[in-house]
């Protein structure tokens, strides 16, 4: 299935300037989280 065509001219978003840079700042968060809980869990162990 195909988009139309409107689709691929999507507005950037709100922040950051680009998607790519939203997708990078959501990796480094998600990445940062599964440290800290990694850290939590190997302290109370």
């Amino acid at each position: 299935m195909r988009l139309p065509s409107e689709a691929h001219d999507a507005e950037p978003p709100p922040i950051l300037g680009s998607w790519r840079n939203v997708y990078a700042v959501v990796l480094c968060w998600l990445t940062f989280l599964i440290g800290v809980f990694y850290l939590f869990t190997r302290y109370f162990q």
